[in-house]
């Protein structure tokens, strides 16, 4: 089964759609979102779910704009929620000025990897985040609990501003699709669009960037197994839809791929549960 999360544009509160096979994702309660923010700014952007070593669903979300708190709330069947609360990954790090698109991962020893990406700027107190590249980073911490964290520490930095940060597991190896976050959001920019790179060590470090793969401009991108194929979505947020690549080898040669979305989907990630 392929579990679909994702906010909208009129609701940011987390939505949920599922596919038997990864081709056609149908909406649970007709599109209507399953869950809102209780805590925080009260928002749900870029909901990302896990599978956890404890066996619940961990949802991880976006707190709004320039919040450096994240949201987290468990779930044994993504419909009973735990009460949400906010954790702090970015405390006691000065200038921290947000904490975007949380995502996650487990290594072979039950240890989960949280991402997410900040700005860390101690000397400016004004940011315009709609209109103005801010400098972000790839950022991550450690826990087995959620509950203890190792230090906040900078994960992926390639000399230029980056979001959006997803992993998935591969022939040994964990592959990482990203956004490179230079250009402007306007059609046909330069950057803007969707690169990957690789890792054998969950803690690092990471390979040299291979891409492009997608169009530009583009975001939000997400990996998942279908059938002997991986695919790899991603928000054309300039038009309010979605695309989608596949690969039938080891993520090096993609192709456009045919997926049916839920109408009006934003920053989307698919896990494949059993």
């Amino acid at each position: 089964m392929h579990v679909l999360s994702y906010f909208t544009t009129d609701h940011e509160a987390l939505h949920v759609a599922t596919s038997p096979d990864g081709h056609e994702f149908t909406p649970l309660d007709d599109g209507a979102p399953v869950l809102r923010g209780q805590v925080g700014t009260g928002t749900l952007r870029d909901p990302f779910l896990l599978l956890g070593p404890d066996g619940l669903y961990h949802l991880l979300a976006t707190d709004g704009w320039s919040s450096p708190r994240i949201v987290h709330a468990t779930s044994p069947d993504l419909r009973r929620w735990s009460p949400q609360r906010l954790l702090e990954p970015m405390a006691g790090v000065t200038g921290a000025r947000n904490a975007w698109a949380p995502e996650a991962f487990t290594d072979d020893d039950g240890v989960v990897h949280l991402l997410w990406s900040s700005v860390v700027d101690p000397a400016d107190d004004e940011h315009d985040w709609h209109h103005a590249n801010q400098e972000h980073r790839i950022w991550h911490t450690a826990t087995r609990d959620f509950t203890e964290f190792t230090p906040p520490r900078v994960f992926f930095d390639p000399g230029y501003p980056v979001i959006d940060a997803t992993v998935a597991r591969a022939d040994g190896r964990y592959v990482m699709a990203f956004k490179d976050e230079r250009g402007e959001n306007t059609p046909g920019t330069d950057h803007k669009n969707i690169l990957l790179t690789t890792f054998t060590d969950p803690y690092g470090p990471l390979g040299e960037p291979t891409g492009p793969v997608t169009p530009s401009p583009v975001e939000g991108p997400s990996l998942f197994r279908r059938g002997d194929e991986w695919v790899l979505i991603f928000d054309h947020f300039l038009d309010d839809g979605y695309g989608a690549l596949a690969s039938a080898d080891d993520m090096s040669t993609w192709e456009p791929t045919d997926i049916g979305m839920p109408p009006g989907m934003r920053h989307a990630s698919v896990l494949v549960v059993p």
